[in-house]
C-alpha cells in the first residue's frame, strides 16, 4: 500500500460546506449594518477560528471577544453542519474503504471542533475517523503544516506516509 494514512481537510474537501459561511458573515455583518466585502473570504482564507475571529474583530472594530464570536457563529452553524452539509459525492464509500484496508483517517481542519464533532456524529461517521486536529490546536493555522502534522503525529504515522486532501492551495 502506498500510504500508511489519508488526512482529510474538512471544508469544501470531505463535506460541501463552503456556501455555509459566507451566509454566516453576511447575517452577522449585516446586525451592525456592514455589508460583505468582496475580498472578505480571501483575507482570511486557511486562517483558523480563533484567527478569523482576532481578524474580524480588528477589521470591524468589534466589542465582542474572540470567545464570545466563535460562540456567536458556531450557534448560528450548529444547524447547517448537523442537517444541511452533505458529504461530497463518493466520500463515505471511500471512508468505508480506508476502514476495510485499515488505512488510518484523520481531519486536519480550520473549522471549530464544535462544528466538526456534530457534522460526525449526525452522519454517523467517528467509527470512520481515527484522529482529528483543528488549527485552533495547534501554534500556526494553515497554510503553516502545523494542523497535518499533528494530526499525523495523532495517528502515529510519518508525514511522508500520509496522503492528504487539501482544497485550497494555501492549505
Amino acid at each position: 500500500q502506498l500510504f500508511d494514512a489519508v488526512i482529510f481537510d474538512l471544508d469544501g474537501t470531505l463535506v460541501d460546506s463552503m456556501w455555509v459561511w459566507p451566509k454566516i458573515d453576511e447575517v452577522y455583518l449585516g446586525r451592525f449594518g456592514f455589508e460583505v466585502p468582496d475580498t472578505l473570504e480571501a483575507e482570511f482564507e486557511g486562517m483558523s477560528f480563533t484567527e478569523t475571529a482576532e481578524y474580524f474583530i480588528r477589521t470591524f472594530r468589534l466589542s465582542e471577544t474572540v470567545d464570545e464570536l466563535k460562540d456567536i457563529w458556531n450557534r448560528i452553524a450548529l444547524d447547517k453542519y448537523a442537517y444541511e452539509t452533505p458529504l461530497k459525492p463518493g466520500a463515505d464509500d471511500f471512508l468505508k474503504y480506508l476502514k476495510e484496508h485499515h488505512i488510518k483517517t484523520g481531519i486536519a481542519t480550520s473549522n471549530s471542533r464544535l462544528l466538526l464533532d456534530v457534522f460526525l456524529k449526525e452522519r454517523h461517521l467517528e467509527p470512520y475517523i481515527d484522529a482529528v486536529t483543528t488549527s485552533c490546536d495547534v501554534n500556526k493555522g494553515k497554510p503553516e503544516p502545523d494542523v497535518y502534522l499533528k494530526t499525523a503525529e495523532k495517528l502515529q504515522v510519518k508525514p511522508e506516509d500520509c496522503l492528504v486532501f487539501e482544497d485550497i492551495p494555501m492549505g
